[in-house]
């Protein structure tokens, strides 16, 4: 794949190089230079816009301005406004695109901050005043897109995010609150992001979600349409495998269904393994399972293969003195004269042997909660006068303490995590639909490689589209509650609702009954709420507690808080 894209990168990144000046480099935004990866990208997006046909292009950071060329060529826009900073050594560049010929393209020299500020193009008369609408469709006049990677991204503390994160909460609130450019209905943004950030926007796992994710659920639909393994690995802890390969292989169906396929070279390693396995399926040998995604998602698995069939193959021996191939155990004292690729397959087969125990106990006790979790689906699909219905639920209550009991027994906290973590991953992906926006994704993101963006690094494109009906509206002044209720929530430290009570005291037992959502497990909850963790809320649940805050009225004020 990087013979075929190399060529034709090489111009752009060779421009990308020229334009740049040492000053600016510290901070340089990271460009798209692969004419192929645009390409790729738009044989998936142009469908969908071709609806945005004669619209205004708001691109914020356009940067060598090779993805803003392939956009304007395809929806032929009204007009198209780069907005640059200031000092962008790309300006020239980006200048020569206005001065063409009947140009619909206009550069706009504005620091990064008032490029995300809508009020700025309105004031600039770039834009018609915004006038607040009840309109429940999308506004397809307007279409961003921007870029908000940068090379060396700024350090962050406690309390701060990436350029991303903060751009993605303004935009959030100004959804919900419908002012800014979505008072006209929800605005759709294309946007460039680095890999990693998107393990908070899109997380991949139950433990990795956060008030970003949250916000964004509750507001759009995002989906990845290009995408990196490091999107996949990210400092995410991994989910179990069968819940991976289960969401990969909806994935699959979607895109069969909808004709969606992905070009040569941009397979994902997930997508990989499940077309293998639809492969063997097919052939009828379903039953040839892969090794367990704990094994598979760890770097080293593969070198292990590597070494037991080069070892097989007697390409080494297995220790100094012996012949390559020669299967007798070794004589005593002869441990330290190992091969240091002998020495290094033992050592990887004890932690595959490790490992493999771990998920065996953390799967016995994974089962057993399933069988809890089928009995309280049971429970609550029957009337509550039912005589049943008590039965079942003293059953429930009765296996849930002999699991927390083996759970006290068990000695490997490892196996404990494990069970933890993989437990509210089955959970969610279990509901209807699954809690994950990874999990609703229409097709598997393409695979970019670092060789396509200048300087070299990972970059994720997100197509964000604000759902409609917004069914988790704001009022004016109510976008500081909930900002403050899900800040207070996933910074707290504690992993349950209990959380509340350091907003104030009594709010836990206020807020609580005035959500049902939080305490019915058909939707998403648990009977006891403190059994529910704060990163399995579902956007009902935000809202909800956000309403429930807002009309409580021992509130403090904010202020105090």
């Amino acid at each position: 794949m990087a013979q075929i894209f190399q060529a034709a990168s090489n111009s752009f990144r060779q421009t990308a190089r020229t334009l740049r000046n040492k000053k600016f480099k510290l901070r340089s935004k990271v460009d798209i230079v692969s004419p192929l990866l645009c390409d790729d990208a738009l044989k998936r997006l142009t469908p969908s816009l071709q609806a945005y046909k004669g619209c205004t292009v708001i691109d914020i950071n356009p940067g060598l301005g090779l993805w803003s060329s392939k956009i304007h060529e395809i929806i032929q826009p009204r007009k198209h406004y780069l907005a640059e900073a200031p000092r962008s050594p790309f300006l020239p560049h980006l200048a020569s695109f206005a001065s063409q010929e009947n140009a619909r393209y206009q550069l706009l020299t504005w620091e990064d901050k008032y490029c995300w500020r809508p009020d700025r193009y309105v004031a600039e008369g770039l834009l018609p005043p915004f006038e607040a609408s009840k309109s429940q469709e999308p506004n397809k006049s307007i279409l961003v897109i921007a870029n908000s990677a940068v090379s060396q991204p700024q350090s962050r503390t406690r309390g701060t995010g990436s350029k991303s994160h903060l751009a993605l909460l303004d935009w959030v609130h100004d959804i919900r609150r419908r002012i800014g450019f979505h008072a006209g209905g929800g605005v759709r943004m294309l946007l460039w992001c680095p890999a990693k950030d998107t393990t908070a926007i899109i997380p991949r796992t139950i433990v990795s979600r956060s008030k970003i994710s949250l916000s964004l659920e509750m507001t759009c639909h995002v989906e990845p349409i290009v995408g990196s393994d490091e999107s996949a690995r990210g400092k995410q802890k991994r989910r179990d495998q069968s819940v991976e390969l289960t969401s990969a292989k909806r994935v699959l169906k979607r895109m069969r269904d909808s004709g969606i396929t992905l070009p040569a070279g941009r397979e994902s390693d997930l997508y990989k393994q499940v077309q293998e396995e639809s492969k063997r399926a097919d052939e009828g040998n379903a039953g040839n399972q892969a090794p367990s995604a704990t094994v598979r998602a760890r770097g080293w698995h593969k070198e292990l293969q590597e070494l037991q069939h080069r070892f097989a193959a007697g390409e080494f021996a297995k220790a100094d003195g012996m012949r390559p191939g020669d299967q007798s155990k070794l004589p005593r004292g002869a441990e330290r004269a190992r091969t240091s690729q002998y020495a290094r397959m033992v050592e990887l087969e004890n932690n595959l042997k490790h490992i493999q125990k771990r998920t065996n106990a953390a799967e016995q006790l994974l089962q057993e909660q399933a069988g809890i979790d089928a009995l309280d689906t049971r429970a609550n699909s029957l009337p509550p006068n039912d005589p049943q219905k008590q039965a079942v639920l003293q059953e429930m209550q009765e296996r849930k303490k002999k699991l927390r009991e083996r759970l006290e027994m068990t000695r490997n906290p490892h196996v404990r995590e494990e069970f933890v973590y993989f437990k509210h991953d089955r959970k969610a992906s279990s509901q209807v639909p699954p809690l994950l926006m990874w999990d609703q994704r229409r097709a598997e993101p393409m695979k970019a490689y670092d060789e396509e963006f200048f300087p070299e690094q990972s970059l994720s494109l997100l197509d964000i589209e604000p759902k409609q009906p917004l069914l988790f509206p704001l009022a004016e002044g109510d976008g500081n509650f909930s900002t403050t209720l899900l800040s207070t929530l996933f910074q707290n430290g504690k992993n349950n609702l209990t959380a509340l009570e350091t907003l104030a005291p009594g709010a836990f037992d206020a807020l609580i009954p005035k959500v049902p959502a939080l305490t019915d497990p058909g939707r998403g909850g648990e009977r006891d709420v403190r059994d529910l963790p704060i990163s399995r809320l579902t956007p009902e649940m935000a809202h909800g507690l956000t309403k429930a805050w807002i009309e409580w009225p021992f509130k403090p004020d904010l202020i105090d808080i």
